[in-house]
């Protein structure tokens, strides 16, 4: 292949570019890379250093030390997940989230699957590896966890500086496919649970939360730390909900994905294997809460 793939943080201020062929592509399932991404899993494609360019805005890019010898990096002003070096591998990661081509190449493993969140259930048939396929004993970056509390649900940005919590146990989750959230994310998809706006606190940092919205949304929104660009929760003034991504929760829930949106965005190498309703934009009118929201009395 001689494809020339470009790719670029949610509001455009950083870009990029990588040239084929592309060393690998894979789904993480460690708890940084959720926490980094708010997603179930984060998805990325590895290229040769001298095979990939920045195009502009790397005065925007903020890099957070994640753990000895590793970095995340993400736009200061979206949040947005961007490329990184993979420390001394001479492999830069791309978000495979944030290409705006398709990289010709798809998925061929999922690596740290013993730190998966217990919402994800993997069904398809890629070989699934402990840690790294060449680093079996590689172990886990240990994250604090938090006091279990009943009927309590906790949250956290990735560097911990801000936490919040909600009441009750969400039994809807969405998976959400438009461009927006690929995004933002950097990753297939947002794995989100909404929550009413009453039963949501901040309890750290929430004076670190920073806000994005694109100049041409109605409803978008996206919230990040400043500090490390792990992505929280953001509030949707319209239905009175806090959209929570997914990836961000401390307490161990089990909810799986309830309804796909947007599916027609889809990214082209991204399978979805679970049953869930799927939608090409959003649901009707008549299904909206049905499949999204929680019911009233809980």
């Amino acid at each position: 292949m001689n494809t020339t793939v470009q790719g670029s943080c949610l509001c455009g201020s950083i870009r990029y570019a990588a040239d084929a062929p592309f060393e690998w592509m894979a789904y993480c399932h460690c708890s940084m890379c959720r926490k980094d991404t708010g997603g179930l899993f984060d998805t990325a494609v590895g290229v040769a250093k001298e095979r990939f360019r920045w195009i502009a805005g790397m005065g925007a890019i903020m890099r957070y030390d994640s753990a000895e010898n590793s970095h995340r990096a993400f736009c200061g002003h979206c949040g947005s997940s961007v490329p990184y070096d993979i420390q001394s591998s001479g492999i830069v990661g791309l978000p495979a989230g944030g290409l705006d081509d398709d990289p010709g190449i798809k998925p061929t493993m999922h690596i740290f699957v013993r730190d998966k969140s217990p919402s994800m259930v993997i069904r398809d048939a890629l070989p699934q590896f402990a840690a790294r396929p060449d680093d079996r004993d590689a172990e886990p970056v240990e994250r604090p966890t938090p006091t279990l509390r009943q009927n309590v649900v906790q949250g956290s940005c990735l560097c911990g500086d801000i936490a919040y919590e909600f009441d009750g146990t969400p039994t809807r989750m969405v998976s959400c496919h438009c461009s927006r959230c690929r995004k933002s994310r950097g990753t297939a998809h947002g794995s989100n649970v909404f929550v009413a706006q009453e039963k949501f606190r901040w309890t750290r940092g929430a004076d670190g939360v920073k806000t994005y919205r694109p100049p041409d949304a109605k409803f978008f929104t996206t919230c990040f730390c400043g500090r490390c660009g792990g992505l929280l929760p953001a509030l949707f003034e319209v239905s009175k909900r806090y959209l929570v991504p997914a990836g961000s929760l401390d307490t161990p829930i089990a909810t799986q994905p309830t309804v796909h949106l947007y599916v027609a965005s889809k990214a082209p190498w991204f399978e979805i294997c679970d049953a869930a309703p799927q939608f090409a934009e959003m649901p009707p009118r008549e299904r909206l809460f049905e499949l999204m929201f929680e019911p009233k009395q809980a």
